[in-house]
């Protein structure tokens, strides 16, 4: 890996005049190697954006295993049952909302917020009452695969309401609390504030104030992690008994083998080769699990594949997800692959061609 990055800490996005750095770690039938470049250290937290969203889909499967809910529940009758009731089958599911199958938008319509630099912080109950009243719960006929932050915020709040405790402390008992993962979190404490490595923009500029996400968008997005947690996380999808054994019956840690089964059922096809399961996207072809995660000054990405007992963790203190560019955690992860398949592996540029940050170097930003 060092010789894979040199020129990169050298030359490109990671030297140490721009901020940067990755933070990289590798599980592999049971061995776990983490390391890190530029501006990262190992125990560095990360804003892991989305990669959130799939601890809310493991917790609704914990609750499902443990009989709390029902996949088919529609969610008006478990948050707002004086709403009118849309056709029979036809309502909006928890499993439609897990699996972006409800025909919700990725932000909605009424998202009106008090500071436009924090657009997330204040969309609440009332506001998604307010949306739901004007727009109905009822997902389109032939309702498919749709990307949406906002649905799996819906999904994080409904979960929470239902277990009777903030979503914050719903995590925590269901998912990381098991699972050991103490630096995993949503508002750290200053002994972990103090390892939030600082993120940056497209252009490589040290963002200012960081996004908060309110009730509504903490279950889509809000979550804080390192590599040595999201190994944990990763680990105990391929193998959960390591982490349950000895679990008390009833006891959440002695639900997360089955909830974990059911969490990778494969549900609907996103695009030809790629499924969707409660959360996760499935390629067919490498057999491989993923999530991403971007924030305005974070970039995050995780997969596992159980036919090859591995798992990556790749996390980047910049956004780096523009439509037209590949992201370079993700390029990473494709790098270590190949080195472990010892099949030539894709180069690590110091800087892409298709990346921004030419230009904000040759400007001399960051010099």
């Amino acid at each position: 890996m060092d010789a894979e990055f040199a020129p990169v800490v050298r030359d490109g996005l990671l030297k140490k005049s721009l901020g940067c750095g990755v933070a990289i770690g590798v599980v592999d039938r049971g061995i776990r190697r983490e390391f890190s470049y530029g501006a990262a250290r190992n125990d560095s937290i990360f804003e892991i954006g989305s990669i959130t969203k799939t601890f809310t889909g493991l917790a609704l499967a914990q609750f499902v295993v443990q009989g709390k809910l029902k996949l088919d529940a529609p969610i008006r009758s478990l948050i707002f049952p004086g709403l009118s009731a849309g056709t029979a089958g036809t309502e909006i599911t928890l499993l439609d909302l897990a699996t972006h199958r409800s025909g919700l938008p990725s932000v909605p319509d009424n998202l009106d917020p008090r500071d436009p630099d924090d657009p997330f912080a204040d969309y609440d109950q009332n506001a998604l009452l307010q949306y739901l009243t004007m727009h109905g719960t009822e997902k389109p006929a032939d309702a498919k695969y749709q990307y949406s932050s906002f649905g799996i915020g819906i999904l994080g709040f409904v979960l929470a309401r239902n277990a009777g405790v903030p979503y914050v402390q719903m995590i925590r008992n269901e998912v990381t609390g098991p699972l050991q993962m103490n630096d995993t979190g949503f508002e750290l404490p200053p002994t972990q504030e103090r390892r939030l490595i600082a993120g940056h923009n497209v252009d490589l500029e040290p963002i200012g104030k960081q996004f908060t996400y309110g009730e509504v968008f903490s279950g889509a997005l809000a979550a804080k992690s390192t590599v040595g947690d999201l190994l944990t996380y990763l680990d105990a999808n391929l193998h959960p008994a390591r982490y349950t054994a000895g679990a008390a019956p009833g006891a959440s840690a002695a639900t997360l083998p089955a909830a974990i089964a059911l969490d990778h059922q494969l549900r609907a096809e996103v695009k030809p080769n790629t499924d969707v399961a409660i959360e996760w996207i499935y390629d067919r072809e490498s057999k491989i699990f993923e999530h991403g995660g971007t924030t305005p000054g974070f970039t995050a990405h995780v997969e596992f594949a159980p036919d090859r007992d591995r798992g990556i963790v790749v996390l980047y203190n910049r956004m780096d997800g523009l439509p037209e560019q590949e992201r370079f955690v993700d390029k990473i992860a494709e790098n270590i692959n190949e080195l472990m398949a010892g099949t030539p592996a894709v180069r690590l540029d110091p800087v892409p061609a298709d990346d921004p940050a030419r230009d904000a170097l040759a400007n001399g930003a960051n010099n």
